[in-house]
């Protein structure tokens, strides 16, 4: 029986990127039913590649794990898809829907080269940007690949039911590297929301340890339900924004050091429920609209038409093999 190796899943404590695995599954599962599937996470994979050599054949296909870590600023993450990408030249690899960013630095640029020179390689890499600027990226520095844009595979989700009477404020607001927001303007949010909620929640989607295999579900349910119960969610969390598109909550977002909620919102504010603002001072503005607004529950049928893209660039490569044969 075919093959389908999802390289990379990982374990640790964001509940964006175990939202993005159950995304990953569920779409190979609805779209591949004709082969069998298999996981290496991401702690594993490098010492796993020997033993996956052993057993694959060419038409096996190979997914990479998507989400926000194509770029030098989680190295050891991109150092392990290129080993990957060398490992199994003859295999149709899928980098599932990922964010570029390559700091502009020399370091940065230094490992941008590598990529590119190791992707080049590939004959059978397909790159799937999440959002337009990272398309654009991709296409001009990896324009030896196929590069195919389509939004993040967590809207492929849609988390609505069940649904839960709703009050009060979520708020999910970074503290790691990617966090753009000073103390300052943190307190700022505070005092505004406070002017329209009684009750607030303060929660993010990465506390506590790392999420193993058999947790991730209830973890995930766990948090939709808050997002079920809120009348509002404000975050500078790109999945603290797709989690509120898809359980139907209406979301203030707020930008952060690069262009991936922005950009990725594209996809999302034609729901009317989803609002983005890089100045905190339109934050109370957009409260008082999306407090008084009627919208209709996430419908993912727009995202479901986007990933077809995926089943139509392999079947390409299907003729093209009998082509060749």
């Amino acid at each position: 029986m075919k093959k389908i190796i999802l390289l990379g899943v990982p374990h640790h404590n964001n509940l964006g990127d175990s939202a993005i695995t159950e995304a990953e599954k569920q779409f190979i599962k609805d779209n591949f039913e004709d082969y069998k599937y298999h996981q290496i996470s991401e702690e594993t994979l490098e010492k796993c590649l020997p033993k996956i050599q052993k057993c694959i054949n060419d038409e096996d296909i190979i997914f990479l794990h998507g989400g926000g870590n194509f770029g030098d600023e989680y190295l050891y993450i991109e150092e392990g898809r290129r080993k990957a990408i060398q490992t199994f030249p003859n295999n149709v690899i899928i980098l599932f829907p990922q964010t570029i960013y390559f700091n502009n630095t020399e370091t940065g640029q230094e490992e941008l080269k590598k990529s590119k020179e190791i992707y080049a390689k590939h004959k059978k890499l397909i790159l799937i940007a999440r959002e337009h600027i990272s398309y654009e990226i991709m296409k001009k520095e990896f324009h030896n690949n196929v590069v195919i844009q389509t939004p993040d595979i967590v809207t492929y989700l849609n988390e609505t039911e069940p649904k839960q009477q709703r009050k009060g404020a979520l708020l999910l607001l970074r503290g790691d590297i990617e966090a753009k927001l000073t103390e300052i303007q943190k307190q700022s949010i505070n005092e505004i929301v406070k002017k329209y909620f009684v009750d607030m929640e303060y929660t993010d989607t990465a506390i506590g340890e790392g999420i193993k295999e058999s947790q991730r579900k209830q973890k995930l349910e766990n948090m939709f339900n808050k997002y079920r119960k809120a009348q509002l969610v404000i975050t500078d969390r790109l999945h603290g924004m797709i989690f509120s598109a898809i359980t139907s909550t209406p979301c203030i977002a707020l930008g952060n050091y690069n262009h991936k909620i922005e950009a990725t919102g594209e996809y999302l504010k034609k729901l009317g429920y989803i609002k983005f603002i890089n100045d905190i001072s339109k934050l109370e503005n957009e409260i008082k609209d999306l407090l008084n607004i009627q919208y209709k529950d996430y419908d993912n049928t727009f995202a479901l038409n986007e990933f077809k893209k995926i089943k139509e660039v392999l079947d390409e490569y299907g003729e093209e093999d009998k082509i060749n044969e």
